[in-house]
């Protein structure tokens, strides 16, 4: 089996996501089942254990969309134990050097490129044995760093030419308020440093993407050349049909006691 979204983004093609932050069985099957090119399990800012994390995946494996985990940090067991459960990818913040790139990729593959442990009793979607999946694994796995400082601005040209790197992310709240900004997606002070990130990516012929959360700054970017779009999750998802079905019924409400 061939990771789909590496297909696309090899291919030139763009690929879509959301965020699944609940360990919900319908709402993992709903998701699941919508659609999408990813499934973005978001353990850096969601009350995801060990044990969540390990069914989440499991609940979202058997289906077509491909498995891609935010660690919490740039760690070694982090990104080893999202891989060992199964998924498809990571997504590692705050990489702010090619050294700290490098550590990434490294923990992500296996000998002779990284050093990942062999562990992968949860993982069968490169290969059925453990030599289908050793000669799969390190061609399948994605790696993207994510981009969220003026350090890592100050590096750039160096991460993106370490050897590994599918694709970058660009974390836009932390990346404008390292700038001194105000967080918030979709402001225009911020587009100029979106703007570097997505020139050098084209540079060096890169993938990049973006937590865009709605369609509209998402077709923004993606008009500019972007390939890696996130347009919200579950919380958010939830969040604003509560809040849209309130308005409708505070409306109904006023009509009939008038």
């Amino acid at each position: 089996m061939k990771n789909k979204v590496k297909q696309k983004l090899k291919q030139g093609k763009a690929v879509m996501g959301a965020i699944v932050t609940v360990n919900d069985p319908l709402t993992l099957h709903v998701m699941a089942n919508a659609g999408f090119d990813y499934l973005l399990v978001d353990t850096q800012h969601a009350v995801i254990g060990t044990d969540t994390l390990f069914s989440i995946i499991k609940g979202l494996n058997p289906t077509e969309s491909e498995v891609i985990v935010r660690v919490i940090w740039n760690d070694r067991a982090l990104i080893n134990q999202a891989l060992d459960f199964g998924a498809d990818g990571v997504i590692v913040p705050f990489t702010n050097t090619a050294d700290e790139v490098e550590q990434a990729i490294t923990a992500a593959k296996y000998p002779p490129r990284g050093i990942r442990s062999w562990g992968p009793r949860y993982t069968d979607r490169y290969g059925k044995t453990p030599d289908e999946y050793w000669e799969n694994a390190n061609d399948q796995t994605l790696v993207f760093p994510q981009i969220e400082t003026v350090q890592a601005m100050e590096n750039l040209d160096s991460i993106l030419q370490v050897d590994g790197v599918d694709g970058i992310m660009i974390g836009p709240n932390d990346l404008g308020m390292s700038f001194g900004m105000n967080p918030g997606i979709g402001k225009k002070e911020t587009e100029p440093i979106f703007q570097q990130v997505l020139d050098k990516c084209k540079e060096y012929n890169v993938p990049w993407g973006m937590f865009t959360v709605t369609l509209e700054i998402a077709e923004q970017w993606f008009k500019k050349g972007g390939q890696i779009g996130v347009v919200g999750g579950d919380f958010g998802w939830v969040a604003q049909g509560a809040e849209d079905t309130l308005k409708e019924v505070n409306s109904l409400l006023k009509n009939i006691n008038r």
